[in-house]
């Protein structure tokens, strides 16, 4: 997860002079632009690093700085471990500022306070989105509890529309994905995912949990979500819409993949490549009745339902595949178009 690698690659930074971030990301198995956020993370909470570009740069700690992991207590350890939102979803939020206060005293005793303090003052980390409250599920301090201690937990669990049921669980591990709270844990051996916030209630048991052999957490969650995103997106749907409509496509089909078709015969839509079209890319067709250039994209969504929902919304849009959805699409629109019709006939001509 990207709090224990920020606090190995703090470790690593310390025993290494300098480093590139190429370097840097080749141990870790990730980009170079994950490992450029997680420098700037460090320095956010205090780290002093230097950074360097071109030939011969790479980042470092400031000469005579040292790591003050070895002063935190195990519960301020666990809080950096896990970062700050997750520490205030844990309760664990004065052990984080604790842990950061101390390593902002390490940079006191070699003069680089200076340095690092404007780091806190100029940059904020904002975890919760917009519009909406963090999530405090009740359940969350116990079903924690039971993750560190590596104990059994039965809950009480809400499956969807379905009824509730109760489940003696092994716990592997808990992940704050966006502002909600997931609990992977083992049930029949076998590793699954439950939303904490689903959790009728949660007991943790005496008994000692059962973890596979070498089980990994990160790469659990990788390997979930993938197989999620892709039951997700299973319905392919091909679209033709105006270019100064593209940006309006992608805000109503949030997170679909999405690829560019290839041009028309007639030469009114482009496509291979179109998928970063945008407005500043429009022409217009040669001729009496000049149109707005079109391009046309193949998406993955979630249902026919759904994807209709989605595309009435946009400007222009014009289904090109399947059928049932293009029907689907007509039958929404008529019903709108009729609807408002009568709506603006009884304006024009009351009583």
């Amino acid at each position: 997860m990207r709090s224990a690698r920020l606090v190995a690659l703090l470790l690593e930074l310390g025993r290494t002079p300098v480093a590139t971030a190429a370097q840097l990301a080749a141990g870790h198995r990730v980009s170079v632009r994950t490992i450029e956020r997680d420098i700037a993370a460090l320095q956010a909470v205090g780290v002093p690093l230097w950074t360097r570009p071109g030939p011969g740069g790479g980042v470092g700690l400031v000469k005579g700085w040292r790591s003050p992991l070895t002063g935190l207590t195990v519960p301020e350890l666990q809080a950096l471990i896990i970062g700050e939102a997750g520490s205030r979803g844990l309760g664990l939020e004065t052990e984080f500022q604790m842990a950061r206060l101390k390593m902002l005293a390490a940079t006191a005793t070699t003069g680089q306070s200076a340095a690092v303090l404007p780091a806190q003052e100029r940059f904020l980390l904002d975890h919760e989105a917009w519009f909406t409250e963090p999530e405090r599920p009740e359940a969350l301090p116990a079903v924690a509890q039971a993750v560190w201690s590596g104990h059994r937990l039965r809950i009480r669990y809400q499956r969807g529309a379905g009824g509730a049921v109760t489940r003696v669980v092994d716990p592997l591990g808990l992940v704050l994905k966006g502002e909600h709270w997931y609990l992977v844990a083992a049930h029949r051996r076998s590793a699954r995912t439950y939303r904490v916030s689903r959790m009728r209630r949660a007991e943790e048991l005496p008994e000692a949990a059962w973890r596979p052999e070498g089980f990994s957490l990160a790469q659990h969650w990788r390997d979930s979500r993938a197989e999620f995103e892709a039951a997700l997106h299973a319905v392919p749907v091909q679209v033709s819409v105006p270019i100064t409509a593209v940006d309006s496509l992608r805000a109503a089909t949030p997170g679909a993949p999405m690829r560019g078709l290839k041009a028309s015969s007639d030469g009114t839509t482009v496509g291979a490549g179109s998928a970063g079209a945008t407005p500043a890319d429009a022409t217009t067709a040669v001729g009496e009745a000049a149109k707005p250039l079109r391009v046309g994209f193949e998406l993955r969504l979630e249902s026919l339902e759904v994807a209709a929902s989605q595309l009435i919304a946009v400007p222009g849009v014009e289904v090109l595949s399947p059928d049932a959805l293009r029907h689907m699409v007509l039958a929404r629109a008529e019903e709108l178009v009729a609807r408002h019709r009568r709506a603006a006939g009884a304006r024009r001509h009351p009583g």
